[in-house]
Order: structure tokens, then sequence, then C-alpha cells
């Protein structure tokens, strides 16, 4: 699924001026180095009655037993079975040239058995004796210690949670063990004991799948298997699902207190050609172990030990909630989450009981005792005075207390190893690009490096099913590499000029296929004051650009008009009317060292309100290429000529079918949601892009915000799909000749493997609905519904004797690793510029077309050439991409969504009683100028 970095409120434009720069049982005791659980000893018993003159302070949790609550979400979409996804119509593929290639799964052995799934509860227990809720780790070390102790322990393996499982019955273990460890240099008692006997799981039945008796995937087993295969490196690795990542390597350092982890992925694939471990590279994003001083110095990119703004700490309490700390002035580390800020501690006092009261007397008896202290002069008298007293505290808290704890900034220090979901930004990508991409042949050899170290043959968990993973080699498998189409331009006297593909890329020697006459247009500058070289610049590239545009066939019959402004947002207001009141077909927008908000603002004002057409470019992409302006001309020239309605190169994409007839008229939907990463109040945007022309080259896009109740419910599917296509369906027969097509190609993005169903149920239902609601009583169109996924772990490598390399480009691969029954394949269809090429995964659920193989693949691979901003094969097809960018474009759009965002709690109320169903979802169409919203603004 895609994801789409946090849209705040709606941007407005800093004033800048001219040249200002942008904005009952055995008893053990154990040592084990893990973390805290006992409670925080607050300065005084009285530091919960802290005199405070501010707001009040966050909301509580539940006070619900056991862990600490996650947040869970919750589906609106009601699980379905209607639709059946459809089977392969036939054993695999024929058309290309074979080629045998590698993939990174190995194979894997596994003996039939039964398995026992155990409901299990590990708590501590305090000091008063009461059972509280132990801590992963503290869980994870019980465990292990438990197993040493008890001589009849069988073999188990543990998910961390509350499942346990093993082949043995565990009769022997009714009652409850305790044992004692000696955590971060303080004695703890636990009590482990087993609840009762869940199910029994059969590994049967992931054979059963394979060989085709059954079509539900068995996701427990699965489960069971990969909790297996963790074991034994849990104490070592960082593990996030299926994701491990050493402890011991050094993060690199983002600047703004994260750092970038290298790791690996593993999973249990069940495939056509039996059980398959996949292994691949993967990295992530850590918050780096700071003191939160330090740690807010670096978010912020400032020293705040000079000052902090309320606008500063509330993004830091928005972004940072929940996030875990822990002290570092008490001696052993004591972990709370950050719940907020308060005060600084040189204003906030507390009631500090005396230390000399009478023996026996109560608190009311010793008002005398008390008196007032700021928690800056607490921690100068009971451990050292406080280097920044005039830093706000930090709302600390444990679980559901009600109460917080105060404590100083500079007290407190970011828990290791907690992940960082926010995306980077172009800076930080661009530095840890060196080491996320890798060359094919680095891929390979690091792959084949984990899993040797892994020492699979010696692992005692393994032994216990008697598995075992061929560590040897990757599977060497079959593959095909698919003939390439002709993109057809105009030549000579319009006739049609097919340009060849080689490697996945072709050159544009001639004019595009069609292109508008522009009457009016103009150059726009936002930036510094235009003068000197800056000046000589724009200049050039005004005289240089339009008989560069006009050899690619677009045609300009005046010069163009020419404004510069200063980057404010009353100026840009003013020159984007000026433009569309004089009626300009086009605006080439130059912005010189402007803030993204500038960038926004033209956006919104050309696509929204003014229905102006905006080509952006950079004041400093052209000056690298002022002196080479024909290339970077080219690739100008792709994106305004789609924009303007025109046409770059045609596929016929009929001809990459077996059977197809000339009266059949095609109409191809790309579909993607997008979701934040970093929020979890703002909508998710759906984006339907669909073919508006019988070539199937110009594409319309709808976009509908989907917002979930209380940011706790999960939509996988589009509410409005139906009312989308309606609509696209008539842009469609407006366009040619009130007609409609009669054969459908679905490409849904978006989708993660236990959602397709649910997809398959509701979206085919709407599309059908959509189609009955155009077509009356004619023919209903052929459909068919593809599922498109980047988001997975395979990687294939070309040996060709002497070197490891990509695989080339068409290459498809339809046996072996793909699913046992249903239909899917994998396809490379562009060639890699850098590191390891990544395949798109096809998954054809609905098919009323009676495509075959090599006709749904051969299709997809032409459809990946007809991508209006570049001469080369895309990695999906370009509706898809057409979506992808639609939904990313629109976060810039201002739709006043403020007002329609749902209220989000705290994230911790997950015991309440609402339950929502899809009918309770809020949607909301974004709509754009008349102008605009029919053309391909999105590219």
């Amino acid at each position: 699924m895609s994801k789409r970095q946090s849209r705040g409120p709606a941007s407005t434009v800093p004033k800048s001026a001219w040249n200002n720069p942008p904005s009952g049982a055995a008893t053990t005791t154990t040592t084990a180095a893990q973390r805290s659980q006992s409670e925080y000893p607050t300065p005084t018993e009285g530091m919960t009655n802290l005199s405070l003159q501010t707001e009040a302070t966050a909301g509580t949790r539940s006070k619900t037993a056991g862990p600490l609550n996650r947040r869970i979400l919750h589906s609106v979409v009601p699980d379905s079975a209607v639709l059946t996804p459809i089977r392969r119509p036939d054993q695999e593929g024929k058309a290309g040239q074979p080629v045998q290639i590698y993939v990174n799964h190995f194979r894997v052995s596994i003996d039939d058995a039964i398995i026992n799934q155990y409901d299990i509860e590990i708590s501590m227990i305090r000091r008063d004796g009461k059972l509280c809720a132990a801590r992963k780790n503290e869980r994870w070390e019980t465990l292990q210690q438990l197993a040493k102790r008890e001589k009849n322990f069988p073999i188990v393996w543990y998910d961390e949670g509350k499942n346990l499982y093993t082949r043995e019955l565990l009769t022997d273990f009714t009652k409850p063990l305790r044992i004692k460890l000696n955590i971060d240099d303080e004695e703890k008692l636990f009590e482990f004991k087993v609840l009762n006997l869940v199910r029994q799981e059969k590994i049967r039945d992931i054979f059963d799948f394979i060989n085709g008796k059954t079509n539900i995937r068995p996701r427990d087993p699965i489960r069971v298997i990969e909790t297996l295969f963790k074991q034994t490196i849990r104490n070592d690795l960082v593990c996030i699902r299926n994701k491990f990542y050493s402890r011991r390597q050094k993060l690199v350092d983002l600047s703004d207190g994260r750092g970038m982890a290298s790791g690996f992925h593993q999973a249990l694939c069940l495939t056509r050609g039996g059980p398959t471990l996949n292994v691949n590279l993967t990295f992530a994003c850590f918050y780096l172990p700071l003191n939160f001083v330090d740690f807010s110095c670096k978010y912020l990119r400032k020293d705040i030990t000079k000052g902090i703004s309320a606008g500063e700490l509330e993004g830091i309490k928005r972004l940072f909630r929940n996030l875990p700390i822990e002290t570092i002035h008490a001696g052993r580390p004591l972990r709370y989450r950050v719940r907020g800020f308060g005060r600084p501690p040189n204003q906030l006092s507390f009631d500090r009981r005396s230390d000399n009261k009478a023996p026996g007397s109560s608190d009311e008896d010793n008002t005398e005792g008390k008196r007032t202290i700021t928690v800056a002069d607490y921690f100068a008298q009971k451990y050292q005075p406080l280097k920044y007293p005039n830093l706000p505290c930090v709302d600390a808290r444990k679980g559901s207390e009600p109460n917080a704890h105060w404590l100083p900034m500079e007290v407190v220090k970011i828990v290791e190893w907690e992940r960082a979901l926010k995306p980077l930004d172009s800076v930080q990508r661009a530095l840890v690009s060196k080491t996320t991409i890798i060359k094919p042949d680095k891929r390979y050899d690091d792959i084949i490096k984990i899993v040797q170290q892994r020492n699979f043959q010696s692992d005692p968990y393994l032994k216990a099913l008697n598995m075992k993973v061929d560590t040897q080699e990757m599977l060497k498998i079959k593959a095909r590499i698919l003939p390439p189409p002709e993109v057809k331009y105009r030549g000579k006297g319009n006739s049609e000029v097919a340009e060849h593909v080689a490697v996945g890329k072709w050159s544009i020697r001639n004019r595009f296929y069609t292109s508008p006459v522009i009457n009016r247009w103009g150059m726009i500058y936002f930036g510094p004051n235009p003068q000197g070289s800056i000046g000589q610049t724009l200049q050039e590239f005004q005289n240089q650009l339009p008989p560069l545009l006009t050899q690619s066939g677009i045609v300009f019959n005046s010069k163009p008009s020419t404004i510069a402004k200063p980057p404010r947002r009353e100026e840009i207001e003013n020159a984007m009317r000026k433009a569309a009141n004089e009626g300009w077909q086009l605006a080439i927008v130059v912005l010189n060292d402007v803030p993204t908000e500038v960038y926004e603002c033209v956006k919104q004002l050309g696509n929204q309100q003014l229905g102006l057409p905006t080509q952006c470019v950079s004041f400093q992409a052209v000056e690298r290429n002022i002196n080479k302006l024909r290339m970077y001309a080219q690739n100008l020239s792709q994106k305004i000529n789609a924009k303007i309605g025109g046409i770059n190169g045609v596929v016929n994409l009929k001809a990459a079918l077996s059977r197809s007839s000339n009266e059949d008229l095609f109409m191809f939907f790309g579909v993607d949601v997008t979701h934040t990463t970093s929020s979890k109040e703002l909508p998710s945007i759906a984006a339907v892009v669909a073919s508006c022309d019988p070539t199937c080259s110009r594409y319309v896009a709808r976009l509908c915000e989907q917002f979930p109740p209380k940011g706790r419910y999960s939509i996988e599917i589009i509410k409005e799909l139906d009312k989308m296509v309606i609509d696209l369906l008539q842009v469609f027969s407006r366009t040619c000749g009130n007609r409609l097509p009669n054969r459908i190609v679905f490409y849904r993005d978006g989708v993660d493997d236990g959602q397709f169903q649910k997809v398959l149920d509701n979206e085919v239902d709407k599309i059908k609905h959509a189609c009955r609601a155009i077509y009356g009583n004619a023919p209903l169109p052929r459909l068919t519904f593809v599922i498109v996924k980047k988001r997975h772990h395979t990687r294939f490598f070309n040996y060709d004797g002497q070197y490891t390399n990509n695989i080339e480009p068409g290459t498809v691969i339809d046996q072996e690793i793909t699913h046992p029954s249903q239909f899917d394949f994998y396809l490379c269809s562009q060639a890699a510029i850098m590191g390891t090429s990544r395949p798109a995964l096809y998954h054809v659920l609905h098919d009323e077309n009676g495509f075959s193989s090599d006709d749904m693949q051969q299709l997809t691979y032409w459809i990946c050439h007809t991508d209006a901003r570049c001469t080369k094969s895309v990695s999906i097809p370009a509706p898809v991409h057409y979506a992808h960018l639609a939904a990313r474009a629109a976060r810039m759009l201002d739709f006043d969504d403020a007002a329609d965002r749902v209220e989000e709690g705290d994230g911790d109320e997950l015991d309440d009683q609402e339950n929502f169903s899809l009918e309770d979802i809020k949607t909301k169409v974004m709509l754009l100028n008349d102008k605009i919203q029919n053309n391909m603004w999105f590219v």
C-alpha cells in the first residue's frame, strides 16, 4: 500500500521580501540486563500534588488490566466471501525468450506435525503482592530462564505476547511458576501461568494449500513457523515483525534525532514449488538514544537551550506523544512515555513533606513539616543542579497512571531502538541513498552471507519440526523476456512513425502524436530580484524554450508574456490571476530558492481556483542545463503536452492480445489509496484515474478523501468508487463520440494480502453497479480486476557466468515461486538505473475478458510504455502511476479539510463500545476547477 506524508493545515506562503532566504512455585534469582518495571520514586509523596497554573494535563489511559494498550485498527468493512479469486487460466505463459534467473528464495522442508497453541500470562509481582503486566523483554527473559530451570520444560517458541507454541502437551504445568530476575540491578519476581490450550495447528494445512486441496491460505500455521524462525535470533537482534536489525551496528545519523539501521527481512512463502524462505535486505529508521534536550535540538534544528516557542513544543508533543523515554539521573533507568509538556522546573513547584515528621503521624498532623519547593531546587538538593531549568518539564507517565511525573528534559533520554515512522525529506533520502541503493551483485552476496550466518542446520528450534533450509544457493527458476511494443509518433506529412524500444527506453526523433495550438502563454518568475546573472539566465531560457518545444510539435502562436514577482502570497495571487484573466493556456512558473509553500500555492491557484495549467521549473535546474537545454526541454515538453491536452506517443495495446476485435473499445483504470505515515487523524486519499480516449493515452483523475472515525478504523476499500466510476464513464462517453467501453481493465494498488477478499467483493460490485447505472439495458463491459503490488521482498538476479546483474526489462515470472493455484505473476517492466530492480507482483482476482497468461502479461507490460512523463517503460502500469501522482499532488491542495476532520482521542480508549460500519465513514470529493478537472494536471 502506498503511504503519503502528513499533510498539515492549508499552508500559507510566507511574506518574504526580495532576496530573503526560505524558512506458589519454586523461586530462583537470575540476572538479566532488561528494562525496569518498578514505580518511579517521585521526589516525595507530595509530588503528585504539584501546584500548577497551567492548562489541564492530557487525558489518561483507560484503566484496563494487562499490557499497555496499543493502537488497534478495526476494519469497518465486514468480512465476506462473495467472489472467489480466479484460478490460473493455464500452466504458464509461452511468449517471450526463455531464460533462467535466481530469486532470493530458499527451499524449506518441514515435517508434518501438530502444534499446540497455548494462551499464557507472564506477570510481575509487585511488592504489595499484586500482579501487574510485565514488559515485553521481561516476559521473554522470564520464559528463557524458566526453560533453563525446569528440567522437564519442553521446547517451546513464544511470540512475546500471549501465545506459546509447542509439540508437547503442557499437562505438567497447570500451576503457576515463579522466578526472580535481576534486572537493572533490581530484583523482581515474575509469574508464568498457562491459561488454556487454544487450538492445535496442523502443518499438513500448508501442503494442502500448496497442492490445491484448499484455497484458504493457512495463516495460523505460517505464523507458528515464522515465530519458530525468530527464537534463536531474538536476543541479538531487534525484531519488528519479519524484519531484524543488529543491535551492534552504528546507525546512519539523519541529523534530526533519528538514525537509519540496516537489517534483513525473513518470511515463509507458500509457492507452486513448495515452501520457501524469502530473505532480503531492509532498512528502517529509529530514534537515536539521545538526551531529550539534544534530541529536541536535532529535531527542531535549533538550540532549544536558548528558548523554545509554544508552537515548536506543540509540534514535538504531537509527533512524539507516547514515545518511550527513560531516566538517567536515579542510578537506574526508569521508563515512561511522553504525554505532553508543562512548566519549566524553576516554575513548577510541589509540597515537599519533611523527613523529620513524628512517627505514626498522618499527613494532616504534619502540616508544619510541609514546605513548597520547585522541581529545580529539588533536583539541585537531591541530585545535582539542572543545566537548563528554563526548559519545559516532560509529562511522563506509565500505562494508565492518572498523574504526571514531571521530569526535566535533561534527565531523560529516548529509549534505544524505538522505531521512527516519519518520512525522510529529500536531503535525508540523498544522505542514505549510498546505503539503501544496492547493486545486484552486492545484494546477492549480502543475502547469501545472511542466510549462511543464520546457521539453520544447528538451530534447536527448527529441529523440533525437523525443518531444513537449503542455504547453499538461491532458487534457480525459469523466466521469459517479453517483446516490447512500438511507440508511435508523427513524422513528415503527419504520418505515423514507430520508435523502437531498446532495454526499456526509446528516443523521440519525431513529433508528438497530437499537440494543441497555444495562442496565449507566458512565464512567471518567483524568487529574488531577477537582475544580473539571474535575469540573463531567464532571458536565455525564454528565448531557447519555444523553438525547442516546437521541435516536439507544440505550436506557439504568440511570444510569451513575462511576470517577475517576489514570493509573497499576495504577489503570487496577483500574478496568477493576471495570467488567467489574459487567457493564458499555459504558465511556465520558474521558482528560485523558494519554500515548498510557494509551489503549493501555485498549484492551489492554478488547479483549484483559476483553471490555469502550470508547469513549474526550478531555476537551479534551468541554470545547470542552460548550455544543454535540448534534453531538459524535451523532458519538459512531455509534461506540458500532456497537461494541455496533447498525446505524446501511442501504443497499440490491442496488438498485445491473442484475440481482439477492431470493435473492442478498452478503458483502463488505475487506483490507489494513500495513507499518512506520521498522522492518525488526517484522511486517506483515494485516487481513481481512467483513460478517456480510444488510444488509451489520455487520462482523467477523480479524488476522494476518506475520514476514519477516531483514527482507529481502517478502510480497505474506496467507499465512493461507484460514484467515481460513473463520473469517469461519462467523461469517456463525451470524449469518444458517445461510445462506451466494452472491455475494462482495472489495476488496483494499495492493497495488502489480507485485504484481497474485501476489495474483490466490495469494489468489483461497486464497479458493476456503476456500469449498470450508465449502460442501462445495453450489454455490460467485460471487467478484469488486477491487484498491483510493489511492496514485497522478492528480487531476481541474472548471472551470465561471470557477473550478477539485474534482470532485463520485460522479464516475467509465473512459475515455481508464484501462487499455487491463483492467477499471479511477477513482471519487471523497467530498466534499473541504480541499485537492484524491483519487480511488480500482479494478482488477477477477477477476469471476464478471458485473458490467457500471455495476454495479461503482455498487455500489462505494454501499458507500462504509455506513461506521458518519460520515454521509458515504467515499473507499474501508467494508470497506476498516474493515480500515485494524483494522490500525492492532492496533498498540497486546499480542500478546507480542517473543519471536516474527525476529532481523535489519545488512542487509549480502545475498549469503547462504539461499533462503526462503512456507512459511518465520512467522505469528501475533492473537486478541481472545471477547466483543469478533465486534463492530465497530475503529470
